[in-house]
């Protein structure tokens, strides 16, 4: 590994929770990671009361948990900003979806909209297919390939989370003669199909070589396919255990009505995947200095 697993270790895992089942489905969710890599595991609950409620005491006793009860009225957003003020020093933060504000179009409540595309650390919002079942417990970890710098880093968080799960790696490059332009509307490629295709497979095997000298014991499967990144990964989901993706740079830091700060495969999972999505983290260039 890349990371050192003491680096590993000593970043907490943090998952938002509250008396809803999919947030106990992303604590437990969350406690797997967190014990494969030996890391501390912290349940953040944000409520009115003076003391830490009986369900949070005994979901962190089953857990081997630490709650962290925090002051304040609950709801989504203070949730979020909750998570957000622990991000820094985090090793992954973890939300259920289908809470305050999912529908049944979009899947992602509030508080993981509000956080998607915005955290320094990594960010996973854990559902299953459906709001009364929990995330699947087999099937490869997928992460989207496309040879770009964001690319990587999503490539190396995924073989680090396939590591932690002792699960597949599978590596998916999506090609098409369509695609977006600088201004938002499409258009098509002069370039061959055949070409493409083989420049699909060179990033394929340039990210193969990448994973399995980051994580040698993984098993590693590539697949490369005509069509648009975010259609091949929705359909990958319905079988994966979960998708990790890249969201875009940053231009600043995220304000509190920004939203999901996301590029629009990232969006997509966030709100459509039928399993975890793993968003990697965010950078924000640093501020120019005053002349």
């Amino acid at each position: 590994m890349v990371d050192s697993e003491q680096e590993r270790a000593a970043r907490p895992v943090v998952v938002g929770v509250d008396e809803a089942p999919s947030a106990r489905d992303a604590a437990a969710w969350a406690a797997e990671i967190a014990d494969a890599r030996g890391a501390p595991l912290h349940l953040v609950h944000v409520g009115a009361g003076t003391g830490a409620p009986g369900w949070l005491t005994a979901l962190a006793a089953k857990l081997g948990a630490h709650a962290d009860l925090v002051q304040g009225p609950a709801g989504p957003e203070a949730v979020a900003e909750a998570l957000l003020a622990r991000a820094d020093t985090a090793g992954l933060l973890v939300v259920g979806s289908y809470g305050e504000g999912s529908s049944s179009g979009l899947l992602a409540g509030t508080a993981a909209a509000r956080l998607a595309g915005g955290t320094p650390c990594p960010l996973a919002v854990v559902r299953g297919a459906a709001p009364d079942r929990p995330p699947a417990v087999s099937g490869p970890v997928v992460v989207g390939v496309d040879g770009t710098e964001a690319g990587a880093g999503a490539l190396d968080l995924a073989a680090d989370l396939a590591h932690d799960l002792a699960a597949t790696l599978l590596l998916v490059h999506a090609w098409s003669d369509v695609v977006a332009g600088p201004g938002g509307g499409a258009h098509r490629l002069q370039d061959d199909p055949t070409e493409l295709a083989a420049r699909g497979r060179a990033t394929l095997d340039a990210a193969r070589q990448r994973a399995a000298a980051r994580v040698p014991e993984v098993p590693v499967e590539a697949r490369g396919v005509e069509g648009t990144a975010l259609r091949t990964l929705l359909r990958l989901a319905e079988s994966a255990r979960l998708v990790v993706v890249a969201p875009r740079r940053a231009a600043r830091s995220p304000r509190h009505d920004d939203g999901m700060l996301l590029g629009s495969t990232s969006r997509g999972l966030v709100g459509f995947a039928p399993c975890p999505v793993v968003l990697g983290p965010v950078r924000v260039p640093a501020a120019a200095p005053a002349d």
